[in-house]
């Protein structure tokens, strides 16, 4: 068949091949957006209901019958979970002596601790309906599913997702961690003293060790989390199969719970004894996007008063959205995470950055250039590291003020504009900011821009 023509639409409850149509793409848009006002949900969970999910995710997985605990927020649930996985397990194989916790507080044990849940949680669920779900569908239509519908609700949750990384921050604190040691070392150092001292020695040791292996525990919480209503897009992705193009596979019995735990909490953590599960945030705010964002305050808050703060997406520090008049030009300076940076920049004020930090001087013309707005004109270039150079041109308002003074103002630069000539020339640099409602240079060369009048 030439790719030219088009493909046959094949829907079968075991097949569905050749792309979509046009009454499809409506229904894929509400499905869509089903899954989004799921993601962005802020209700507090249903309390049996979601109980019923977890167990019912948890037979599907084989797994035995777990405790299930409802949480606050994402912050307790990595604090709690990673904590209880390690004094569960120093319950059925805690040991007597220094040597034995020691060896318990080693990488391999601790890998050998998740692996194996890890590997059981997510088995009978996830993969099996992807690898079912692949099968039955063909490139054209896996395009034409995942493409925008996808997109859309991931961009909900996707910020949200890689931000709760950040909860178990107090609890991998390496102040803790010190202290513990320190008073370790003391006691060690009375060893020889007495019997007393070397008793204390031990029993310090002891706890150190038991201390470092709930540590690296708590600290290894995000490999048996799973994300709930905050993972909906790949949940949106695989129902638009059943709900929309009609397959129904075997899989599908068993992704029912795990569909009906994306549908009723939010983060979850996943051991072969308990589940805890966070419950939804009281505040979630978005763009128009569907990005987590705020710029007045936390974009997430939960219950128990933890927040996250985002700006179009872009997880920042508080302070980043609650007092940024407080951002400095040397906190800017040394953020090494490039996207933060840009925020903080634009937060601060990028024409005032770019004067406070000392940018350069590329280019400047002098006080009796012919075009009055260019008169003593300069061009200001700051590096920034790992991302675009910020380019601004200093220029003169044509049109005096009341009292007969004339201003100066800064406009923002294209660096790329006219082939990288408008991060050079100051004639360049004002061409390039006339633009047209699409975007595109109003001047095809910079030459072109001579005003006949200024005003």
């Amino acid at each position: 068949m030439s790719r030219t023509e088009p493909m046959t639409i094949i829907r079968t409850p075991r097949k569905a091949t050749g792309g979509i149509t046009g009454a499809e793409r409506i229904a894929l848009d509400a499905h869509a957006q089903k899954w989004i006002a799921n993601a962005l949900c802020t209700d507090p969970v249903h309390r049996p209901r979601l109980t019923r999910a977890i167990l019912a995710l948890y037979a599907a997985a084989g797994l035995a019958r777990p405790v299930v605990v409802i949480v606050p927020s994402p912050r307790v649930l990595a604090f709690a979970g990673g904590f209880a996985a390690a004094i569960w397990w120093w319950r059925a194989n805690g040991a007597a002596t220094y040597a034995a916790v020691s060896e318990a507080a080693d990488a391999a044990t601790l890998e050998a601790v998740f692996g194996a849940t890890e590997a059981a949680t997510r088995a009978a669920t996830r993969v099996a309906v992807f690898g079912a779900t692949e099968a039955a569908t063909d490139a054209a239509t896996l395009e034409a599913v995942f493409g925008a519908k996808y997109a859309a609700v991931s961009e909900a949750t996707a910020a949200t997702r890689v931000a709760v990384f950040g909860a178990t921050e107090a609890a991998a604190d390496a102040a803790t961690l010190e202290a513990v040691f320190g008073a370790t070392e003391a006691a060690r150092r009375a060893y020889a003293a007495t019997y007393e001292a070397t008793l204390a020695a031990t029993r310090a040791a002891t706890l150190a060790a038991t201390l470092f292996l709930l540590r690296r525990c708590a600290a290894q919480w995000g490999r048996l989390y799973q994300g709930g209503n905050m993972w909906a897009g790949w949940d949106a992705y695989i129902t638009a199969f059943r709900d929309v193009l009609g397959l129904r596979l075997p899989e599908h019995e068993k992704y029912a719970p795990w569909e009906a735990c994306a549908t009723e909490g939010g983060f979850r953590f996943m051991h072969a004894k308990f589940c805890l599960v966070s419950d939804r945030p009281e505040i979630l705010e978005t763009d128009e996007r569907h990005r987590p964002h705020s710029d007045v305050g936390p974009s997430h808050r939960w219950r128990d008063g933890w927040s996250l703060y985002h700006i179009h997406g872009v997880r920042v520090p508080a302070h980043v959205v609650l007092a940024p008049q407080t951002i400095t030009v040397i906190e800017i300076e040394a953020e090494k995470n490039s996207e933060v940076r840009r925020v903080m920049i634009d937060r601060y004020g990028p024409a005032r950055f770019v004067k406070d930090s000392g940018a350069q001087v590329v280019h400047s013309l002098p006080a009796d250039f012919a075009m009055v707005g260019l008169r003593d004109a300069k061009l200001l270039r700051k590096e920034v590291p790992n991302d675009e150079a910020i380019v601004y041109v200093d220029l003169l308002n044509s049109t005096p003020e009341p009292d007969g003074t004339t201003k100066r103002y800064m406009l923002r630069v294209d660096p790329n504009a006219y082939d990288g000539l408008a991060s050079r020339d100051c004639l360049a640099a004002a061409a390039s900011t006339w633009r047209n409602r699409d975007g595109s240079l109003v001047f095809k060369a910079p030459t072109d821009y001579h005003p006949v009048f200024e005003s």
